[in-house]
C-alpha cells in the first residue's frame, strides 16, 4: 500500500543523496522505501548501542563533567596515535 508524505525540500535531497550511494554501495537499485528503512535499523543500532554503553558507564550518567574530559582524552589520545603513525 503506497502512502504519500511531506518533506521539506532539505530532507527529500538529503534522502535523495542516501539512496544514490545505496544504490552506488548495492549495484542494484533502491527505492525510497528500502532508504527509509536503512536509516530506521540503523537509528535503531545505535540506540541498542547508547543502551549498553550506558549500562557500562551508568555511574557516570548525568556527570557532563567527566563525560567532556573522556572526550578530550579521546581526542588526545587520537591525535596522539596519528603521530606515532606518521613517524613509523
Amino acid at each position: 500500500m503506497a502512502t504519500t508524505i511531506q518533506l521539506s525540500e532539505e530532507t527529500q535531497g538529503k534522502l535523495f543523496q542516501l539512496v544514490a550511494r545505496l544504490q552506488s554501495e548495492t549495484g542494484r537499485r533502491v527505492s525510497y522505501d528500502e532508504a527509509i528503512a536503512f536509516l530506521m535499523e540503523q537509528a535503531q543500532g545505535t540506540r541498542e548501542a547508547r543502551d549498553r554503553f550506558g549500562k557500562l558507564f551508568g555511574a557516570l550518567r548525568g556527570e557532563k563533567g567527566v563525560w567532556q574530559d573522556l572526550r578530550r582524552l579521546r581526542a588526545s589520545e587520537n591525535k596522539r596515535h596519528e603521530r606515532l603513525a606518521r613517524s613509523a
